[in-house]
């Protein structure tokens, strides 16, 4: 192996070392759903969309709601009821 192709493999291994080193995005904090939440909210009211209130719920308990979120590394879902759905459960509350 001659002088410069073995600097070069050393400044490879190196640089593969570092970059190991280095914290990755697949380990970051997740992401809070209150946070996650409000990112929403502001959007759509700086882009004028009227929309019913957000709910966030578990991942298996999402139903018939739309799904506009993930939060918690996606153990939750952030969802907007369907707005006949929720119609019908407020009429179906009144006497």
């Amino acid at each position: 192996m001659t002088d410069v192709s073995f600097r070069k493999s050393a400044l490879c291994g190196a640089a593969i070392m570092l970059l190991a080193s280095l914290p990755s995005a697949g380990f970051a904090e997740p992401l809070a759903c209150a946070d996650v939440k409000a990112r929403i909210e502001k959007q759509w009211a700086a882009n004028g969309v009227a929309h019913p209130p957000l709910k966030i719920v578990p991942r298996g308990l999402v139903g018939s709601a739309r799904v506009v979120g993930s939060c918690e590394n996606g153990s939750q879902r952030i969802v907007v009821r369907p707005v006949a759905a929720a119609s019908a459960s407020a009429s179906a509350t009144r006497p």
